[in-house]
Parts: structure tokens; C-alpha cells; sequence
């Protein structure tokens, strides 16, 4: 055995090489450990999605309007008015749920809307909570010009729809309507003017 040979056995038989090597082993473990554990837990999830009708998965699903931060957005921009929504998703089932497409009715005043939103990879895990869905959707010139014109801010009554995925099947959520939904308007102002101008001129 070569001198330098030597020198790694006896570095490998060392305090330091000793410590070294447990990590190691240790870490290969608990990787191991991890990926059966999850590749078990998907198992699991889509049997229990096989045997789990869609009426039960919706029953443990519940999507709202974020309780905070302004959830609710009319941006009137001249060029691109929009809407723009934050929700939260809740998921009580024993298994993943992927939301495929959200799509949100609201009315203003007189004025009804619609904000469809088409989501990649929007998971909500088993038994957890996400609230950081964002659907928005553009607004037309018309609706922006009625939002900006009309006297009062009016509370919204709102509804939600969703198509969501579990690991076996397509599942259809809605939403009870939503009354008292408060929007926060955005760059309203230069719109506001115009509207006003377009009235003065009709009026006179």
C-alpha cells in the first residue's frame, strides 16, 4: 500500500473522517426515507381520490374572497381597464387539488361582469390552505366608463366558479353568492373626467 493510500485510510479512521461518514449515511437515509414517504403519500392520495365522489371532494373544498390587502380590483386605466381578484383556496380532502380555470361573475350597480382566468399549476395541498390565487381579466371600454361614472361605490355581490383537478378526476366548484363584496378602484380618476366631459357634451 502506497504512502498516500495510507494516509486516506487512516484520515477515513479519524475523528473527522468517522463524523463525516455518519453524515453521509445519515443523509442518504433520510433521502431515501423522504422520496418512499412521498412516492407513498401519492399512492395513497389517488386511491382514496378513486373511492372519493366528486359531491364529497367539494364539500371539503371552499374557495373565497382573501379576507385583506384590497382582494378586490377595478383598475380603469385608460388603455387596459381590468379586474382583478385574490382568493383564498382551502382543501380538507386527503389529497392534492390542481385549479384549472376560476371564473368569477360580479355585478356594479346595474352592470354585470364576468373575470376568467385560466391558472398553470396552481396547487392546493391536502389539508392546507393557499392564498395567493390571483384571476384577473380585462374590463371593456364600456364597463370601465359606467364603474367611473357612477355616483356611488356600491358593494358587490360576487360568485365564484372553478374547474379543478384531483389526481383521478374533474371536479366543478361554485361558490354561494357573495354579497357585500367591496371593490377598490384604480386610476379612476382620468376616466372619471372623460366620462364627465362625454355627459356635459350629450347634455348640452
Amino acid at each position: 500500500m502506497s504512502e498516500e493510500s495510507i494516509k486516506h485510510v487512516q484520515w477515513i479512521f479519524s475523528g473527522a473522517g468517522i463524523l463525516v461518514i455518519t453524515w453521509f449515511i445519515a443523509w442518504v437515509k433520510k433521502t431515501k426515507l423522504t422520496t418512499i414517504k412521498d412516492k407513498v403519500s401519492k399512492a395513497h392520495g389517488f386511491l382514496i381520490s378513486i373511492f372519493c365522489s366528486k359531491s364529497a371532494t367539494i364539500q371539503k373544498v371552499k374557495i373565497d374572497i382573501r379576507p385583506r390587502h384590497n382582494p378586490f380590483e377595478l383598475w380603469l386605466n385608460e388603455d387596459l381597464p381590468k379586474s382583478k381578484f385574490w382568493l383564498m383556496g382551502v382543501n380538507f380532502n386527503s389529497f392534492d387539488i390542481t385549479i384549472k380555470q376560476v371564473i368569477i361573475e360580479f355585478n356594479y350597480g346595474a352592470m354585470n361582469a364576468t373575470c376568467n382566468t385560466f391558472l398553470q399549476g396552481r396547487d392546493i395541498g391536502k389539508h392546507s390552505f393557499n392564498e395567493v390565487i390571483l384571476v384577473e381579466d380585462n374590463l371593456t371600454g364600456e364597463q370601465a366608463d359606467y364603474i367611473a361614472g357612477f355616483n356611488d361605490e356600491p358593494n358587490c355581490i360576487v360568485r365564484i366558479k372553478a374547474i379543478l383537478k384531483t389526481p383521478t378526476k374533474e371536479v366543478i366548484y361554485e361558490s354561494d353568492f357573495l354579497e357585500g363584496s367591496k371593490p377598490s378602484l384604480k386610476n379612476a380618476n382620468v376616466r372619471r373626467e372623460k366620462v364627465k366631459k362625454q355627459m356635459e357634451k350629450v347634455n348640452w
